[in-house]
């Protein structure tokens, strides 16, 4: 399997494009705003499982444009929660995928790097 590619963002944190020009790649997209609120079609259960996954996210990983795959995870989260030994194998898996790609997991979250933000500036602005 392949290495997942890193973000400019990150490379350039790292300072790869002083080393090799070349390597810096066009202006990739930048998130526009914040996670927001759930969405108008979810219960209760998952409202309250929306809240809890933003609020223990680590800063500046969660913006409007992750806001399907949150969507996904806090389905595949209430479910779990209902019925854990129920919980099909690939939906399990589907489940930590997604717990990794929002950095839960002490593994992940070591991988993650976030520039901190500048005052008046939202998510990536800062760099």
């Amino acid at each position: 399997m392949a290495r997942p590619r890193k973000p400019s963002a990150v490379l350039e944190l790292k300072g790869a494009f002083k080393k090799d020009p070349q390597r810096q790649r066009d202006a990739e997209p930048v998130p526009s705003d914040d996670i927001g609120d759930p969405p108008d079609h979810f219960a209760v259960a998952h409202c309250k499982a929306w809240h809890e996954v933003v609020s223990i996210a680590p800063p500046g990983v969660l913006f409007n444009s992750d806001r399907l795959a949150l969507e996904m995870f806090v389905c595949l989260l209430v479910e779990f929660r209902g019925n854990p030994n129920g919980f099909h194998q690939a939906k399990l898996g589907r489940l930590e995928s997604l717990c990794g790609k929002f950095g839960m997991t002490p593994s992940d979250r070591s991988k993650i790097i976030v520039a901190p933000k500048e005052p008046g500036k939202k998510g990536f602005a800062a760099l």
